[in-house]
Order: C-alpha cells, then sequence, then structure tokens
C-alpha cells in the first residue's frame, strides 16, 4: 500500500509561488515531499485529487494568528484549512503559553482569555499545560498532531511575568530579571521558535496596561541581543493606537531590531476613518527605513474591520478603563450593578467626553449597528444605527447606551461597522505595495466579535477574481513564497521538487466569501462566528489532504515548525 503522506494531484496548472505564469502539470508526492512536476504522470496506486479546470499552489501561510490554545480543543482547527491555510504563525501580541510555572498559569490564561476574548474556563478544561517552557508546548502540540502546521515565537508578557511575577506590571527590570528573561528566551529559540513578539497597546480585563509595556530600551536590548545571536527569527509588535507617538515608539523598535539585522514586523495596519492618512505615514516610514537598509513590514488584512461587541470580553473599550471598559470586565449581576450607578455614569461621561482615540467609535455613533436585541421597545431599531437612538432618546451618549445596554438584558447585539478598510481602492493600492506584507487574519482570536478565518478567500475572490488589483500568481506569490521567505520557513511556500507537500487545490471560479455566522461548538457549549468554507477542492499538509471538497478530513500530519530545522 502506498505511504498514506504519498498523493497523485492530476489534471491541474500549477502556480508554484514564485509569481511565474501558470503552467500544465500534475504534482506527484512521496512521503510527503513533492517528487515529481509534469504532465500525465501515471498512477502509482496513491490516492488521487482532480484537480481538472483547477490550480495547485503552495499552502497558504497566515503569519498572525492565535490558535495556540485552540489546538488542544480543535486540533483541525476549524476553518483554516477550509480557506487553504496550511501553516500558522502564534505567539503573537505579547502572549503565547510559555513559559509558564503552577504560580504563572492562571495570571497567564486570565490575560490571553481577555485580550484575545477567548473563553477562560477552556484554558482550564482542555489546555493540558503539561510544559514549562516551548519545547514542551511544541512536545504536547506534536503528541497529538494538529491539521495545519505552527509556528512560534515567545511572548514579550509571559517572560516578564515568569522572571518578574507581580512586579512585571508595573516596573523596568532589573540587570538579573533581564538576564533571566534572555535566558529564558535563548532556551526557547535553541528548541525552535521564531523570535519573540510585544506589545504597546493591550490592556487586561482590570484596564492595566500588560507587562510588555512596562519593558524598557535595556530590555528590548537583551531580548533582541538573543534573538540576534541565533542567526535567524524576528519580532512582531502591536502599536498604540492613533496619532505620532505609536510611530516613535515603532521607528525605535526597528532601528534597534535594524542594528542587529532583525526583521520587525507588526499587526493592526489598516485604512482607518479614525486616523486619515495614516496607513500612508506608516508605509512612509517603512519605505524611509528600508532605504537605510532597515525591514519594518506592516502586516495587513483585506477584510473590513467590523466588530461585534462582546460584552464580556472585548478590547473595543481598553481606552476608557474608568468607565464602560469596566462593565466589560464585570460579571453576572455586578455588570447591570454598574451600569445603574450614578458615580459609575458620572466617571463613563466625563471618560466619554476627554477620550480621543478608542477602538469603540463613540465619536462616530452612525458607525455603530444594532443587530440583536431583547427588548420589544427596541425591535424598532433593528439595523439602525447608534445615531438613529440618539435622535429617539436625547441625552449623553454613554447614558444613552447605558440604558440600551439595561434594557436588553446586558447583551445587545451592536456592530461597529467600517471600522477600518471600508475604502477598498485604499485597500488595493497597499495590497501591492512592496513595504506592506499580506496577512494579519488574527485566527482564532476575538471569535465572539468576528471570524478572522478567510482573508485568503476574499483576496482572491475581491482583489483578484472581481477587481483584478493582483493576478492569481502575485497573489498566490503574497500569501506563499513571499511569507516562507520573508520569515524563514525553509521547504515551504514553493511548488518545487523537494519541497514539503503543503499544497492547495482551487478554481477560482469556484471559491466564494460567506458571511460569518455564529456556531454553537465550543466545549461547554459555547459559540463563536465561523466562516463557512471558502470551495477549495483540496488543502493538503505534508501531502495528506487535511480537508477535500469543503469537508475536514480528520487527518492530523501538521506540526511544530522549528527555526532550527
Amino acid at each position: 500500500m502506498p505511504d498514506t503522506h504519498d498523493l497523485l494531484i492530476r489534471g491541474g496548472d500549477v502556480i508554484d509561488g514564485t509569481g511565474a505564469t501558470a503552467r500544465r502539470a500534475d504534482v506527484r508526492v512521496r512521503g510527503g515531499r513533492i517528487a515529481e512536476i509534469g504532465p500525465d504522470l501515471p498512477p502509482e496506486g496513491e490516492p488521487e485529487v482532480d484537480a481538472v479546470n483547477a490550480v495547485v499552489t503552495p499552502g497558504f501561510i497566515d503569519t498572525h494568528a492565535h490558535t495556540d490554545p485552540q489546538v488542544f480543543w480543535d486540533p483541525a482547527l476549524d476553518p483554516e484549512p477550509l480557506h487553504g491555510v496550511t501553516t500558522m504563525l502564534v505567539g503573537n501580541c505579547s502572549l503565547s503559553l510559555y513559559p509558564v510555572s503552577d504560580a504563572t498559569r492562571p495570571e497567564l490564561a486570565d490575560l490571553f482569555s481577555y485580550i484575545e476574548d477567548v473563553p477562560r474556563h477552556l484554558f482550564d478544561d482542555h489546555v493540558p499545560w503539561t510544559w514549562s517552557d516551548f519545547g514542551g508546548y511544541r512536545a504536547a502540540v506534536d503528541a497529538q498532531g494538529c491539521a495545519t502546521n505552527l509556528a512560534a515565537l515567545v511572548g514579550h508578557s509571559p517572560l516578564r511575568l515568569a522572571v518578574m511575577g507581580d512586579d512585571a506590571w508595573n516596573r523596568v527590570a532589573t540587570d538579573a530579571e533581564r538576564a533571566a528573561m534572555a535566558d529564558l528566551l535563548h532556551t526557547a529559540m535553541g528548541q525552535g521558535a521564531y523570535g519573540f513578539s510585544t506589545s504597546f497597546l493591550d490592556v487586561d480585563a482590570q484596564g492595566r496596561p500588560v507587562p510588555s509595556r512596562a519593558a524598557d530600551g535595556a530590555e528590548f536590548d537583551a531580548l533582541l541581543d538573543v534573538v540576534a545571536a541565533h542567526g535567524r527569527g524576528f519580532v512582531e509588535f502591536v502599536p498604540g493606537l492613533l496619532g505620532p507617538e505609536p510611530m516613535v515608539a515603532a521607528e525605535d523598535l526597528a532601528r534597534r531590531c535594524g542594528a542587529r539585522g532583525l526583521l520587525l514586523t507588526w499587526t493592526g495596519f489598516s485604512v482607518a476613518e479614525a486616523n486619515p492618512g495614516g496607513a500612508q505615514r506608516w508605509v512612509g516610514l517603512a519605505a524611509r527605513l528600508a532605504a537605510e537598509g532597515i525591514t519594518i513590514l506592516p502586516q495587513l488584512s483585506p477584510r473590513s474591520g467590523d466588530m461585534r461587541i462582546n460584552w464580556d470580553s472585548s478590547m473595543m473599550f481598553m481606552s476608557m478603563p474608568e468607565g464602560w471598559h469596566r462593565v466589560i470586565a464585570a460579571r453576572g449581576a455586578d455588570k447591570a450593578a454598574l451600569l445603574r450607578d450614578p458615580d459609575w455614569r458620572t466617571t463613563a461621561r466625563d471618560e466619554w467626553d476627554r477620550t480621543e482615540r478608542a477602538i469603540f467609535p463613540h465619536r462616530n455613533p452612525a458607525a455603530l449597528r444594532f443587530v440583536e436585541v431583547s427588548d420589544p421597545e427596541s425591535a424598532h431599531l433593528l439595523g439602525r444605527t447608534f445615531a438613529d437612538l440618539l435622535v429617539e432618546r436625547p441625552g449623553h451618549p454613554s447614558d444613552v447606551l447605558a440604558d440600551f445596554v439595561l434594557a436588553n438584558d446586558c447583551r445587545p447585539g451592536l456592530v461597529a461597522v467600517g471600522l477600518t478598510n471600508s475604502d477598498v481602492d485604499a485597500v488595493a493600492a497597499l495590497l501591492t505595495d512592496p513595504h506592506v506584507i499580506i496577512s494579519s487574519s488574527d485566527a482564532g482570536a476575538h471569535a465572539n466579535m468576528l471570524c478572522a478565518s478567510g482573508d485568503t478567500t476574499l483576496l482572491l475572490t475581491r482583489h483578484v477574481r472581481e477587481r483584478a488589483d493582483l493576478t492569481l500568481e502575485r497573489a498566490v506569490h503574497e500569501l506563499t513564497a513571499r511569507q516562507a521567505d520573508t520569515f524563514g520557513f525553509p521547504g515551504r511556500g514553493l511548488v518545487t521538487e523537494g519541497a514539503v507537500a503543503d499544497l492547495v487545490v482551487f478554481a477560482l471560479d469556484e471559491l466564494h466569501y460567506d458571511a460569518d455566522e455564529f456556531v454553537t461548538d465550543i466545549p461547554g457549549g459555547g459559540t463563536r462566528l465561523r466562516r463557512p468554507e471558502g470551495g477549495y477542492r483540496a488543502t493538503v499538509v505534508a501531502g495528506v489532504p487535511v480537508q477535500r471538497d469543503g469537508v475536514l478530513t480528520g487527518a492530523l500530519p501538521g506540526r511544530i515548525l522549528a527555526s532550527t530545522d
């Protein structure tokens, strides 16, 4: 019998990932690697995939995901393989599940759960926590398998928690503490981590800046020296919100990376109405630094930044820590009590008025659309906006919103529409800019706010098939070889003999990008927003189909990719 990692893909046009024009060829896989590429290859009894009138491309690489914990309760990593993804980068935004100890585990789980909107009980009930370092996490994932490959960074916040404990939140590190963090990162790099991630933005449920935000330049230098000493790897970061300050901090970190020959990449890059010209300024910074030999790559998702507000866990109000952020953090009856409290209302009004920059569009009530209500007197507002409500019910916007949330059992369906990337022409111009890389899906995070999976399909349907902003060959290159070359995933990103057989088979006219929908498949009965399958004929990882015609096969050939490979 042929090896389970053997396969013959017949009758398709190969787009090899280099940007070269498609060519008619079959692809034979033996032992998980591409063995032959050519026309009319004879079958040898291996399983086959029909690629007639379709293309065969390298598997897509998603370099911003948060599926690090999801892999333990959903090793299929649904729905990423249903949209052609074969490799994801995790450990982003200063968060990873390592290093960790019994003492820091609850705090780390709280932090990850809150920032990435992952139900807290899953960290206790389904994450095994059999490790203390990256090597142990890698072994745990590889032992059970997963549908796609994962590559991983080390989170800066758990590094600080592991060394500094409670002090990680509020002060700079001592020389000894910096050295201890560097030792932990050195160990992780030796075990195959790709670098580290940090955040200049996030806060926890109490409104505290995450530990990475307390780091000083000396600490960054110590960690960057470790990555550079390994001769490989890169750094990912989350910048602050709007205005000039985030760019100053980003340039400082980029120059520290550049002095050591390291790539710096960041997520959350978009065309934002709240920050006119901001995208162009960021690209200008990247171009200016590139002229000096320093690489900073903003990651761009083509997806519109529509977000459903999760009233139990949301980053939307992180810029309002004294008022509405406390409502999000409150549980049970405490939430309603807080909304009724006169002192809280005074604080919330004052903070609302003085807050200039926030993810929640408090200055643009027309961007907030009602999609679900439980109060019969609010039913007429479905499909309408917060601006309409303010016309009906005059008063301070914070008070009007508080009354509305209370009337709807503290669970109204409210979507912030068009926060980012609503100007499709502007997005299209950025997709082909050499100083921008297409990624940043955020898969696995914020599952009750949005479904971040499917960006690959949106790119191919909207920007290739419908608008012709990119050729199919260019789009495939951006999703495959460019990612592999930029971030260091050898043997992936190309359809060439000897490469690992991470492949996708699809016909462009068969792809479809559908609206996300709520499903109840989280262990314990929880919900999440999920995007339906995208019309791909097959997604193949190491020669094994993990989905066929929009149905997951149950195969788990994926593993943790090591930077030491």
